[in-house]
């Protein structure tokens, strides 16, 4: 049998699971998003075409993990159901060695790692920074809404306000400010003659200014009671809504690229924050490679299992899992500088390799899955009476 014919048809058995994979999975991570999206278009008065460019930044980040997960699923599928249906033993019988049929899945693995590799190197950074764009916006223009005159205003985290009257320059009179230091801090109380809503473009962030006012508050330590006057008191405003909560893009090192990560490796001074641009690097690679990784761990696994079907698809679910624990893991212990972050972020692709070329040896020399077990449970049970 020419092995063009056997590549071509085990990449056709392959690519339909894939790409159904690929479009079930990333469903599933961005239907939870919509919720919120149309909280902030129903209630929060958020313009559509803003809510759905923040929804497609999404996108990118999204498949950087589900493209691996498909490559993953597809092959424990493709192969499961060539094994269960005896097409394996088929081609075996044909004269056809097992490496020619996982052959043309790692060429594909190869080079949809170098795809992820570019990937996420110049669309991933940019959508996180396209993301961060936009939301900036929408939090602006939430703070010009939410910031009007003879209202007490709660939007803002940690504060309240009332303004007594506003120019039309933007500038606010009489500000009347609330908040607590702690949860069971005595109440603050600050008068400002003005203020006015700033907005730092470079970091992306807001901030209210007051000019011209007394801030109290009791001291109940002491019996006390406060009284410090300012000109000029800055205030970093958190809003309290649901747009926090639907991605972890805030940290300036997601919107680099590679060659940027590397950049600030080099330069950075901060040991922390240098630990973390080593494990962004790192997860840079890792997940890409991970497609090769998991081609190769999921091939002969497919043919030893020789599960398809639904069975296949739990197997694949729990592999995933397993692989992603492995990975979160080590991004943890690294972030937390317990671990080197090459070891921590690259751990899981070495075990499942490794672990890929001892059930490829398995399934080399005809042992299925249900023999390795029971014999496995032999050799116990022979120990256990020795004992």
């Amino acid at each position: 049998m020419e092995l063009k014919k056997i590549y071509s048809y085990v990449l056709k058995e392959m690519l339909p699971s894939f790409l159904l994979s690929l479009a079930i999975l990333t469903f599933l991570f961005l239907i939870n998003k919509v919720f919120l999206l149309l909280d902030m278009v129903m209630n929060k008065k958020v313009p559509l075409f803003d809510t759905l460019l923040l929804y497609l930044s999404l996108v990118p980040f999204v498949l950087s993990l589900t493209i691996p997960m498909s490559m993953m699923m597809a092959t424990l599928l493709a192969f499961g159901r060539m094994s269960s249906d005896m097409e394996v033993t088929a081609f075996k019988s044909s004269g056809v060695h097992l490496f020619h049929l996982i052959y043309p899945v790692l060429v594909l693995g190869f080079l949809m790692t170098g795809v992820m590799v570019y990937f996420n190197h110049e669309v991933l950074p940019a959508a996180n920074f396209t993301f961060k764009k936009i939301h900036f916006k929408i939090l602006k223009e939430q703070a010009d809404i939410a910031l009007r005159e003879r209202v007490f205003i709660n939007l803002f985290e940690g504060y309240q306000f009332y303004i007594d009257s506003q120019d039309h320059d933007g500038t606010f009179k009489n500000v009347q400010m609330f908040n607590r230091v702690s949860p069971h801090a005595p109440l603050q109380t600050t008068v400002a003659q003005t203020g006015r809503l700033l907005t730092d473009r470079n970091t992306l962030q807001l901030f209210f200014q007051l000019n011209d006012g007394v801030m109290t508050w009791d001291n109940i330590n002491y019996h006390t009671y406060n009284h410090l006057k300012f000109d000029h008191y800055t205030i970093h405003l958190k809003l309290e809504n649901q747009l926090s909560h639907l991605t972890d893009v805030q940290k300036d090192y997601e919107e680099m690229n590679l060659s940027e990560l590397s950049e600030g490796i080099r330069t950075s001074t901060d040991e922390g924050r240098r630990n973390s641009l080593r494990v962004e690097f790192q997860k840079r690679l890792s997940l890409p490679f991970a497609c090769l990784a998991l081609t190769w761990f999921c091939a002969p696994l497919g043919l030893w299992t020789r599960s398809k079907g639904f069975i296949g698809f739990v197997l694949g679910l729990s592999m995933i899992f397993l692989y992603y624990l492995m990975f979160i893991l080590g991004e943890i212990l690294s972030g937390r500088g317990l671990i080197s972050p090459v070891i921590g972020v690259w751990w899981a692709n070495v075990i499942l390799t490794l672990a890929g070329f001892l059930i490829y040896y398995l399934v080399i020399n005809e042992h299925s899955a249900f023999d390795f077990i029971r014999n496995l449970k032999r050799k116990s049970s022979r120990r256990s009476k020795k004992r």
